[in-house]
Protein backbone atom coordinates (compact mmCIF):
# COMPACT_ATOMS: atom_id res chain seq x y z
CA UNK A 1 0.00 0.00 0.00
CA UNK A 2 2.53 2.39 0.72
CA UNK A 3 4.08 1.98 -2.66
CA UNK A 4 1.27 2.16 -4.29
CA UNK A 5 1.20 5.75 -2.94
CA UNK A 6 4.35 7.21 -3.26
CA UNK A 7 3.91 6.13 -6.98
CA UNK A 8 0.43 7.76 -6.93
CA UNK A 9 2.22 10.81 -5.24
CA UNK A 10 5.46 11.27 -7.45
CA UNK A 11 3.01 10.98 -10.72
CA UNK A 12 0.79 13.91 -8.90
CA UNK A 13 3.88 15.71 -8.63
CA UNK A 14 5.48 15.60 -11.76
CA UNK A 15 1.88 16.17 -13.31
CA UNK A 16 1.90 19.87 -11.31
CA UNK A 17 5.30 20.11 -12.50
CA UNK A 18 4.44 20.04 -16.28
CA UNK A 19 1.80 21.66 -15.85
CA UNK A 20 3.79 24.49 -14.01
CA UNK A 21 6.45 24.29 -16.33
CA UNK A 22 4.27 24.88 -19.38
CA UNK A 23 2.55 28.13 -17.80
CA UNK A 24 6.09 29.31 -17.22
CA UNK A 25 6.86 28.94 -21.25
CA UNK A 26 6.51 31.89 -23.24
CA UNK A 27 5.31 32.27 -27.25
CA UNK A 28 6.58 30.59 -29.29
CA UNK A 29 9.52 32.84 -30.93
CA UNK A 30 7.55 33.23 -34.36
CA UNK A 31 4.94 35.37 -32.46
CA UNK A 32 7.40 37.64 -31.35
CA UNK A 33 7.58 39.26 -34.15
CA UNK A 34 3.91 40.83 -34.46
CA UNK A 35 5.03 43.04 -31.08
CA UNK A 36 6.88 44.91 -33.34
CA UNK A 37 6.23 44.49 -37.42
CA UNK A 38 4.12 47.45 -38.36
CA UNK A 39 4.90 51.42 -38.77
CA UNK A 40 6.36 53.27 -35.92
CA UNK A 41 6.92 57.08 -35.62
CA UNK A 42 8.98 58.58 -33.54
CA UNK A 43 7.64 60.87 -31.06
CA UNK A 44 10.58 61.96 -28.97
CA UNK A 45 14.17 61.64 -28.05
CA UNK A 46 17.54 62.98 -27.82
CA UNK A 47 20.22 62.99 -30.19
CA UNK A 48 23.60 64.55 -29.83
CA UNK A 49 22.70 65.94 -27.06
CA UNK A 50 19.41 67.84 -28.48
CA UNK A 51 15.91 67.24 -27.67
CA UNK A 52 13.27 66.48 -30.13
CA UNK A 53 9.92 66.84 -28.24
CA UNK A 54 6.52 66.31 -29.77
CA UNK A 55 5.88 69.98 -30.37
CA UNK A 56 8.91 70.14 -32.94
CA UNK A 57 8.31 66.50 -34.28
CA UNK A 58 4.55 67.73 -35.44
CA UNK A 59 5.92 71.07 -36.15
CA UNK A 60 8.54 69.11 -38.76
CA UNK A 61 5.84 66.96 -40.27
CA UNK A 62 3.60 69.79 -41.37
CA UNK A 63 6.46 70.46 -43.53
CA UNK A 64 6.23 67.25 -44.91
CA UNK A 65 9.58 66.31 -42.92
CA UNK A 66 8.91 63.10 -40.38
CA UNK A 67 11.21 60.50 -38.87
CA UNK A 68 9.79 56.85 -39.07
CA UNK A 69 10.83 53.25 -39.14
CA UNK A 70 8.86 50.76 -40.87
CA UNK A 71 9.22 47.15 -39.78
CA UNK A 72 8.07 44.69 -42.93
CA UNK A 73 7.02 41.10 -42.20
CA UNK A 74 9.83 39.21 -43.65
CA UNK A 75 12.70 40.96 -41.85
CA UNK A 76 12.88 43.96 -44.05
CA UNK A 77 13.50 47.18 -42.90
CA UNK A 78 12.69 50.56 -43.41
CA UNK A 79 14.19 53.93 -41.69
CA UNK A 80 13.22 57.46 -42.39
CA UNK A 81 14.88 60.35 -41.46
CA UNK A 82 13.72 63.77 -42.48
CA UNK A 83 13.02 62.25 -46.16
CA UNK A 84 15.87 59.82 -46.78
CA UNK A 85 15.24 56.54 -46.21
CA UNK A 86 18.21 53.69 -45.22
CA UNK A 87 17.50 49.81 -45.64
CA UNK A 88 17.89 47.23 -43.36
CA UNK A 89 16.43 44.65 -41.46
CA UNK A 90 15.03 43.64 -38.03
CA UNK A 91 14.99 40.15 -35.89
CA UNK A 92 12.73 40.37 -32.65
CA UNK A 93 14.91 38.68 -30.01
CA UNK A 94 12.07 37.93 -27.50
CA UNK A 95 8.76 40.04 -26.60
CA UNK A 96 9.87 42.71 -25.93
CA UNK A 97 13.24 43.13 -27.81
CA UNK A 98 14.10 43.57 -31.31
CA UNK A 99 17.37 43.79 -32.96
CA UNK A 100 17.70 46.51 -35.74
CA UNK A 101 20.66 46.54 -38.43
CA UNK A 102 20.73 49.26 -40.79
CA UNK A 103 24.45 50.03 -42.79
CA UNK A 104 26.12 47.46 -40.85
CA UNK A 105 25.35 48.80 -37.36
CA UNK A 106 23.11 46.75 -35.39
CA UNK A 107 20.97 48.29 -32.45
CA UNK A 108 18.61 46.97 -30.21
CA UNK A 109 15.32 48.40 -29.52
CA UNK A 110 12.82 47.76 -26.31
CA UNK A 111 9.00 47.87 -25.89
CA UNK A 112 7.88 49.81 -23.00
CA UNK A 113 4.85 49.87 -22.70
CA UNK A 114 3.19 51.71 -25.71
CA UNK A 115 6.89 52.65 -26.87
CA UNK A 116 9.48 51.45 -29.03
CA UNK A 117 12.50 52.67 -27.05
CA UNK A 118 15.76 52.98 -29.21
CA UNK A 119 19.04 54.19 -26.98
CA UNK A 120 23.02 53.68 -28.04
CA UNK A 121 25.38 55.89 -27.65
CA UNK A 122 23.63 58.28 -24.98
CA UNK A 123 20.71 59.06 -28.01
CA UNK A 124 17.19 58.27 -27.08
CA UNK A 125 14.67 57.02 -29.45
CA UNK A 126 10.85 57.01 -28.34
CA UNK A 127 8.63 55.38 -31.24
CA UNK A 128 4.58 55.21 -30.87
CA UNK A 129 2.80 52.62 -33.49
CA UNK A 130 1.20 55.02 -36.37
CA UNK A 131 0.67 55.41 -40.24
CA UNK A 132 3.31 57.70 -41.80
CA UNK A 133 2.18 60.87 -42.35
CA UNK A 134 0.99 61.45 -46.02
CA UNK A 135 3.09 64.67 -46.26
CA UNK A 136 6.39 62.62 -45.96
CA UNK A 137 4.77 59.85 -48.53
CA UNK A 138 4.54 62.89 -50.81
CA UNK A 139 7.78 64.12 -49.93
CA UNK A 140 9.55 60.95 -50.88
CA UNK A 141 7.04 60.78 -53.83
CA UNK A 142 8.62 63.82 -54.98
CA UNK A 143 12.45 62.61 -54.09
CA UNK A 144 12.03 59.55 -56.48
CA UNK A 145 9.96 61.29 -59.68
CA UNK A 146 13.24 63.72 -58.67
CA UNK A 147 15.61 61.50 -59.33
CA UNK A 148 14.41 59.32 -62.19
CA UNK A 149 16.00 60.24 -65.37
CA UNK A 150 13.60 61.36 -68.31
CA UNK A 151 13.18 59.55 -70.98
Amino acid sequence: MKLKAKIIGAAACAFALCVALAGCAGAPAGNDAANFQGDWILTSGTVDGQEATEETLAQAQEMGLSVYLQLNEGGSAVLSVLGTNMDGSWTAKDATTVELTFDGSSAEATLEGEELVMQQDGDVMRFKRGEIPPAASEVQRDENQAAEPEA
